[in-house]
């Protein structure tokens, strides 16, 4: 393979470079942390707690509902 650079543009870099972080080594992680409160992480984790059976059944009981009340 070439080391022959596709564009002069904004993504110049010769065909074998990598992109993003998919090269070896650590990664460039250079970005700002995301904050994020108490309450906001409280509620993920409940939800991915969660088992994906007792989501789908969540679900269909939920669009059962919709469905009877929207048959009423």
């Amino acid at each position: 393979m070439s080391n022959k650079k596709l564009t002069d543009g904004l993504n110049d870099r010769p065909k074998d470079a990598p992109i993003g972080q998919t090269a070896d080594g650590l990664p460039d992680d250079t970005s700002i942390p995301v904050e994020v409160d108490d309450r906001t992480v409280d509620a993920v984790r409940n939800k991915l707690k969660k088992g994906p059976r007792e989501r789908l059944l969540k679900e269909v009981k939920q669009e059962e509902d919709a469905s009877r009340v929207g048959s009423e």
